[in-house]
């Protein structure tokens, strides 16, 4: 049996353990008791041990809130949400009220405000204009503050706003202030066109248009504002780009419902009321007797992808509306962490084309057993209601990705997810698994982890624990890289890798050197 040790045991105790009494065996009974209760005919028993075996061997790491609420009264379970915006002051009022019920149950928001009316614009039957999408944003940014010093969690918010919105311009102002919109710890604008297109007319020096209900309300030079995003990107880091117009392209469940923000840390695009529902493969656990045990692997992510749709059914939800959306398209994410420590233990750099080539395999394997088993989950339990067959499998990500024999499964069977696979940071959840977290090369060989421990901030010395166990062997040490000796163009070959196999989305940093070019 898995047994967390030193920091990992501290954070979990801190961060997950029901209370500090409570040991990792019975806090992985608590999470299969809770998550198995979703079945019928006679299986929670079943499904209940062997949710266990995977947890108490930490095969399946779930994500953070599934551990804090799993068999705690009115557990919310799910990490992070997305809500709509509405051009409207009940709209606004929704948004306001839906944030805060979100915000006090631990989880994240993510929102575009591309539907608010620019400021200045005419409200009719009243004679002061409009204050426009920024006004709404500082509402919800204090709205974040009141619920931080009334002893809540500290709000994470996504806000992201249209390029062609006419206050795209203030938005991106108001971010250089670092004194306002402190609980968006992300924002960014959202490109409801094709990158390519407004890159082009960055080249050609032509005018961007900001629009409003199909009028052109302003325009300023294309150059003028990707040199604006550029300058923000230095001098404070934001706002960022979501290309939306890509993620809608490969969005599954196009035919449904448009993608309209990521959650807070972009792993996961979501429709309107959609959830992040988030657990990881801690691939290091699949080696055995130092090679992929597949068997192993298939069967985990066959009982993953069962755990995360089974805790859609478990789950006291924060609202109605994202109950009935998130039961209606059924999106889980399920990710990995502990990938630069398996491609160690298999004796290769993380830059290699050796890993490279690995990976690709290694995530092709990965989806093609997760949409196995969603199928199979289908015919035992369903589709997700909002499944139209043929339109699902001609989506731009099937299209690309899935097999044709995973697709005619599907156009006979159905399947139980709309969405499958992310990678989340899994930032804190893989200190207990003593692994590295997601995807990410080691930040380094050893560092100080600030942290914080009740109200106090603390801090840690921390080893990278692979190093510290292989450190007397020259050969394996001439396989460790960290993640700013790694060009940035690795970076983005790794990450373009894993995508072609993510249905969802992937959160990764990619580290530039203080002076970095581009070349």
């Amino acid at each position: 049996m898995f047994e967390p040790k030193g920091f990992g045991a501290r954070i979990f105790s801190e961060r997950y353990a029901k209370d500090a009494s409570e040991t990792w065996s019975e806090a992985c009974a608590r999470l299969a008791l809770t998550v198995s209760s979703a079945e019928t005919n006679g299986k929670v028993k079943v499904w209940r041990d062997v949710f266990y075996n995977d947890l108490v061997e930490n095969r399946f790491m779930p994500g953070g809130r599934i551990w804090y609420g799993a068999g705690r009264p009115k557990g919310q379970l799910l990490n992070c949400f997305v809500i709509p915006t509405e051009d409207s002051r009940e709209g606004w009022g929704k948004t306001v009220s839906d944030a805060i019920v979100i915000s006090g149950t631990g989880g994240g928001i993510g929102m575009n405000m591309s539907p608010i009316r620019p400021r200045g614009s005419t409200i009719h039957g009243h004679s002061s204009p409009a204050t426009g999408a920024v006004s709404l944003m500082e509402i919800i940014n204090a709205a974040g503050e009141v619920i931080r010093a009334g002893g809540g969690r500290r709000v994470a918010l996504m806000l992201c706003l249209g390029l062609d919105h006419p206050d795209t311009l203030e938005f991106m102002d108001k971010k250089l202030d670092l004194k306002q919109l402190n609980n968006a710890n992300v924002s960014n604008v959202f490109m409801n066109e094709s990158p390519e297109d407004f890159l082009r007319k960055v080249e050609r020096d032509e005018l961007h248009e900001f629009v409003w209900q199909e009028k052109v309300i302003g325009t300023i030079p294309a150059r003028e504002l990707w040199a604006k995003i550029l300058d923000n990107s230095v001098r404070c880091g934001e706002p960022g780009i979501l290309n939306g117009h890509l993620a809608n392209e490969m969005n599954n469940i196009a035919y449904h419902q448009p993608l309209i923000s990521t959650n807070p840390c972009g792993e996961i695009w979501l429709e309107k009321y959609g959830c992040c529902d988030l657990g990881a493969l801690v691939l290091p656990r699949f080696i055995v007797n130092g090679v992929l045990d597949k068997k192993l692997l298939a069967r985990t992510i066959r009982n993953s992808v069962r755990f995360l749709d089974n805790v859609l059914d478990v789950n006291t939800y924060p609202l109605r509306d994202i109950e009935e959306n998130c039961k209606n398209v059924r999106r889980i994410g399920m990710g990995v962490m502990g990938l630069h420590d398996i491609l160690i233990l298999q004796g290769m750099r993380y830059t290699s084309d050796e890993a490279f080539a690995y990976v690709d395999k290694l995530f092709s394997f990965i989806k093609k057993k997760a949409y196995e088993a969603s199928i199979d989950l289908a015919i035992e339990k369903g589709s997700f209601p909002a499944l139209n067959r043929g339109k699902f499998v001609e989506s731009g990500f099937c299209k690309a990705s899935l097999s044709d024999g995973i697709k005619e499964r599907i156009l006979d069977n159905g399947v139980r997810n709309c969405a499958l696979i992310t990678i989340a940071p899994t930032g804190t959840t893989a200190l207990p698994c003593d692994v590295n977290s997601s995807l990410e090369p080691f930040p380094a060989l050893g560092w100080k982890r600030n942290f914080r421990s009740g109200e106090a901030l603390d801090s840690e010395l921390i080893e990278q624990p692979l190093f510290a166990a292989l450190k007397d062997d020259p050969e394996k040490v001439k396989l460790f890289e960290t993640a700013l000796e790694i060009p940035v163009e690795k970076h983005l070959q790794m990450q373009a890798i894993c995508q072609k196999h993510v249905d969802n989305a992937i959160s990764k940093t990619i580290n530039l050197p203080k002076h970095y070019t581009g070349a």
